[in-house]
């Protein structure tokens, strides 16, 4: 058992606010060496605000910070990284066109002694002492951009154990990496805590916390409910902790009724991604599309918005649709919550109302075109209100709202808009239980009000409950249909990763 000699973080009274509203308030967290440190709570109760005082993104706080037993305030980014703490975020800061070794090296190259050309042998060995180090499978010389999500992970580890991390932050980093992916990761947590790191560990998937983590905080509208060692607690205590009462159904029942076809998808292929995928999506029904990740699900999904340009035909309410764009998709009344939502579905640097009115703002301008603020914030507030956004403010710019009401910006936007076809590619990843059951319950509201869904999701068990039927894609082909009320977890994944025997 560790004592409080080994701590090498305590952080006091705490308070953080944002235009008035207290994101932190007055909270006590501290990490020891060795120790795999737990932080969770509901989205916007504070855990990454807390972590980016931590990595000095924010100077206006208050409270003490003490770390390897010196006080310090931390102010900057550069001051955090130079004491070594480092944050490893959902959305990797990894540079894609540069490779491992130019990755990990970064800021320490050396040229050649008569010309400017990097060093590309000193590169590549220093990385290779740091891989080797670390025991990762990763080849120096290979673009980022090539690897997995996974691998760019072990990447960005590597760039922290070079710069000799003292503690380590992993904000959701599993959110987005199939099974045997997240097991690699676990592993190389373990191994970085048997080194002797300090690790502080996110996430709002619960049941890896007793896999993973030795202690846990919880935190809940910006202030500490408690922490425990994992082992005297049950799954049930902590979701009571961060919700404050017990969460007697997650999922909601079934009360849609499926109507007639809205949306036809014949021969829709992309060669290399998918190939020949045809179906029919029918008023008020939630089709399922699973699949392990890499399948070419969201691939075909973004295909069919426009996206991405495909062979085939997309038919919508018996027309078809030529010449496929995002705009086009939109005016028809066809919407995307896309996976990567900081990439691809938010206006970052812009405020909650703008995103919230994005795909309305024709309907909202003038006779001549011109767009009253006033028309724009009274809208914004009836998607607020209806999405319950917290905090409830329309000119706060959506980078300053957690993950899972950054996610109700992007579904806000499309209610807005009164879509009649909704695609959601992961729409709980990174987001708490409460708010992933609130987002359960809006899908199948909107089901039941006739609005066709079309529904991604890696967790099978969202999958299972929610849609009428699920199509199973496999290396790009749609291998099978099965009935979401007469299929379980267990079969469903037996089914993505079924290998067909030749003939």
């Amino acid at each position: 058992m560790l004592s409080s000699d080994d701590l090498i973080l305590q952080m006091q009274g705490i308070v953080k606010e944002f235009s008035g509203t207290r994101a932190l308030d007055k909270v006590n967290f501290d990490v020891r060496c060795g120790e795999v440190h737990a932080l969770i709570g509901e989205n916007g109760a504070g855990k990454s605000t807390l972590m980016n005082v931590l990595a000095g993104r924010f100077h206006d706080y208050q409270g003490l910070i003490t770390f390897e037993g010196q006080q310090v305030r931390i102010t900057n980014p550069r001051q955090a990284r130079d004491m070594g703490i480092a944050v490893i975020y959902q959305e990797l800061s990894v540079l894609g066109n540069f490779t491992v070794a130019e990755n990990i090296m970064f800021g320490d190259e050396k040229s050649g002694r008569w010309t400017r050309k990097l060093n590309r042998a000193f590169i590549n060995a220093g990385a290779r002492d740091i891989i080797d180090y670390l025991r990762f499978d990763l080849n120096p010389e290979r673009k980022v951009n090539r690897l997995s999500k996974a691998r760019q992970c072990l990447v960005e580890i590597a760039c922290a154990v070079r710069r000799k991390v003292k503690l380590l932050v992993f904000d959701e980093p599993t959110a987005s990496l199939g099974s045997e992916d997240v097991d690699k990761l676990f592993e190389v947590i373990k191994d970085l805590r048997s080194r002797g790191l300090a690790i502080v560990y996110i996430s709002h998937r619960l049941a890896e916390l007793p896999i993973i983590a030795d202690r846990v905080t919880v935190l809940r509208d910006g202030r500490k409910m408690g922490t425990k060692n994992i082992g005297e607690c049950q799954i049930s205590d902590l979701t009571r902790m961060m919700l404050g009462h017990d969460l007697v159904e997650v999922f909601p029942e079934k009360t849609n009724k499926p109507g007639n076809v809205i949306l036809k998808v014949n021969g829709l292929s992309r060669p290399g991604l998918f190939e020949n995928i045809s179906f029919e999506l029918r008023e008020g029904e939630i089709l399922g599309i699973a699949g392990l990740v890499g399948s070419g699900r969201t691939e075909i999904v973004r295909a069919i918005f426009g996206a991405d340009k495909a062979r085939g035909t997309v038919v919508f309410q018996g027309k078809p649709v030529v010449d496929r764009s995002p705009y086009l998709c939109c005016s028809l009344g066809i919407g995307m919550v896309p996976e990567n939502r900081k990439q691809h579905g938010s206006i970052t640097g812009r405020p909650v109302s703008e995103n919230l009115n994005i795909s309305i703002l024709g309907r909202l301008s003038g006779v001549f075109g011109f767009q009253s603020s006033r028309r724009l914030t009274r809208q914004a507030k009836l998607i607020i209100e209806q999405m319950k956004i917290d905090p409830p403010l329309p000119h706060t710019d959506i980078e300053n709202l957690s993950g899972g009401n950054q996610q109700k910006v992007i579904v806000g936007r499309w209610l807005a808009a009164e879509s009649k076809v909704i695609i959601f590619d992961e729409p709980t990843q990174g987001i708490d239980v409460g708010t992933k059951s609130q987002m359960y319950r809006l899908i199948m509201d909107l089901a039941r009000q006739g609005r066709a869904i079309i529904l991604i999701s890696s967790e099978l068990i969202e999958i299972t409950k929610l849609a009428d039927r699920i199509l199973v894609i496999r290396d790009g082909r749609l291998v099978s249909q099965m009935h979401g009320a007469e299929t379980d977890e267990d079969s469903l994944f037996a089914e993505c990763v079924r290998k067909d025997n030749p003939e």
